[in-house]
């Protein structure tokens, strides 16, 4: 996979990936050409339409709002799955080469996508994303190295709600069960954080169009709602490291997790879902080849 000098001078360099190590964020420049996030946006208007140009095997289980399911925020997942044109946006070789120099890994493959619209309504409280880690939702998967990527749209300040992530959490022990993402007291959780007497900084990703920001699958991350005047409509790119693969994982009740990703990918010999299976989990990036 090859990138042009200008996007490599784009990289994460030594200092930033340490920073990213200490911190568990990092934001890049513009990294992403207007006419690629102009395609993505009018194949998500597509797709918030109701038209898909891949089916999914499966088709429930997991987040996809539908016409007619209300004017709240629409979260959709495994987007890049059935959409040529917000895969294109996924596959732009520059997110999966930052990533890998991030998680300090050779390959990145996908793992999960988040198509999310997020209606101006500053009196909505509807539209807030609770404070979570992406890997409460991943205990199935052996990584603890496992980021995400998130672009919007246009550009999106402080006022539209950004993704905002508290610096330094991903270090932070105690948050494998924190799959608050529906929670929408932002406040309530944060006490929760606060009792413990750690430092509490919230960081807002404040992004222009064409920049994207990374953050570590354990930091605790959520988003306000959007005071703006226009929907806030963003990706999450949710990536794996290369030596990631899938581990029996059991709730309280003794019973093994099984995530929709396990539904859509092949099955190895023993039965175990394979999280390298190129047709869920496509290479985003890899210096192997």
């Amino acid at each position: 996979m090859m990138l042009t000098p200008e996007e490599r001078e784009c990289l994460p360099s030594d200092h930033d990936i340490e920073f990213y190590r200490q911190h568990g964020w990092w934001v890049s420049k513009k990294i992403l050409p207007d006419a690629l996030i102009d395609e993505a946006a009018r194949g998500a208007d597509r797709y918030f339409a109701g038209e898909r140009d891949t089916a999914l095997r499966i088709q429930g289980g997991y987040s996809d709002w539908r016409p007619g399911d209300g004017d709240g925020i629409r979260n959709c997942e495994f987007v890049a799955l059935q959409n040529r044109a917000i895969r294109r946006l996924v596959e732009y070789p520059i997110l999966g080469a930052i990533a890998a120099r991030l998680s300090g890994s050779s390959v990145i493959r996908l793992f999960d996508d988040q198509l999310i619209f997020k209606p101006p309504d500053a009196s909505d409280a509807a539209s807030v994303v609770g404070w979570h880690t992406d890997r409460a939702y991943w205990m199935t998967c052996t990584s603890e190295n496992m980021l995400t990527a998130w672009v919007p749209f246009h550009d999106c300040p402080e006022i539209m709600g950004p993704v905002a992530v508290i610096d330094g959490s991903h270090r932070w022990s105690g948050t494998n069960d924190l799959r608050t993402f529906k929670e929408t007291n932002l406040a309530q959780l944060e006490r929760r954080f606060t009792e413990t007497g750690a430092p509490f900084v919230k960081v807002t990703m404040a992004l222009e169009k064409g920049q994207a920001s990374f953050h570590h699958c354990r930091a605790i991350h959520g988003s306000d709602i959007n005071r703006g005047s226009f929907p806030r409509v963003s990706i999450a790119i949710h990536m794996q490291d290369g030596p990631n693969r899938h581990r029996v994982y059991r709730n309280e009740q003794g019973i093994p997790w099984r995530l929709v990703n396990d539904q859509l990918c092949r099955q190895l010999a023993d039965g175990s879902p394979d999280y390298s299976d190129p047709e869920v989990f496509p290479v985003l990036w890899s210096e192997e080849t």
